[in-house]
């Protein structure tokens, strides 16, 4: 009984990973475009 849930836990399981993975793939998600601008000072100044 226990084994029959855990294996039914672990298909549930990578059915949502491939179903995340497929709609990342299908919907291409663009990726936040943010410039970030970060002042660098010379070592020793």
């Amino acid at each position: 009984m226990i084994g029959k849930l855990i294996k039914f836990l672990i298909v549930v399981a990578l059915l949502g990973v491939a179903a995340v993975a497929g709609y990342a793939l299908l919907f291409d998600l663009p990726a936040d475009k943010t410039e970030i601008t970060i002042p660098v000072t010379p070592l020793g100044q």
